[in-house]
């Protein structure tokens, strides 16, 4: 007959959602199954890593004054992000945006300076493909435009995030 855990060994977080009121054997079962589904999930992605990678770059914008004069924020891999191979190619972009205000704020995302093919977000955030085959160091942009003041008054700060997925070739 297997011996009950001991409530003790139920303080601990991670172990508790598993193992309270189980046996021994069970709990046991049950990490050794986690254990072995996260390592096999890190020789995967271990593998797709050889082949391409990502980068994510967080900015905030300039403040935004006026009605209709766009402010620029751009976004390249940062100094801590690995070294992207110079045949590096986006497969996916996602961004995402936000700011506290009631104001009216139109964003887009551009590859290079914000003159060059850009998307239009749709709400807080955006997934495209739009800029598939483009180089994966970037520029990509985030260009904002306050269409309409609500009631607050400027300056508006914009949060933004952009994810590059690469492959190489």
């Amino acid at each position: 007959m297997p011996v009950k855990l001991i409530s003790s060994v139920c303080l601990i977080s991670s172990v508790r959602r598993w193992c309270c009121r189980r046996t021994v054997d069970a709990c046991l079962g049950r990490i050794a199954r986690g254990l072995a589904i996260g390592v096999l999930s890190s020789l995967c992605a271990g593998s797709l890593a050889a082949a391409g990678g990502a980068w994510t770059a967080d900015q905030t914008s300039q403040g935004l004054q006026a009605v209709g004069r766009p402010v620029v924020v751009s976004f390249q891999p940062g100094a801590r992000a690995a070294a992207i191979p110079a045949g590096a190619r986006i497969t996916q972009v996602y961004a995402s945006r936000a700011y506290d205000s009631s104001a009216r704020i139109a964003s887009q995302l551009c590859w290079g300076t914000g003159q060059g093919v850009c998307v239009p977000l749709q709400g807080s955030h955006l997934n495209t493909h739009a800029f598939d085959g483009r180089a994966a160091q970037g520029p990509l942009s985030l260009v904002h435009t306050v269409v309409q003041w609500g009631r607050d008054h400027p300056p508006v700060f914009v949060r933004g995030t952009v994810t590059v997925w690469y492959s190489v070739d």
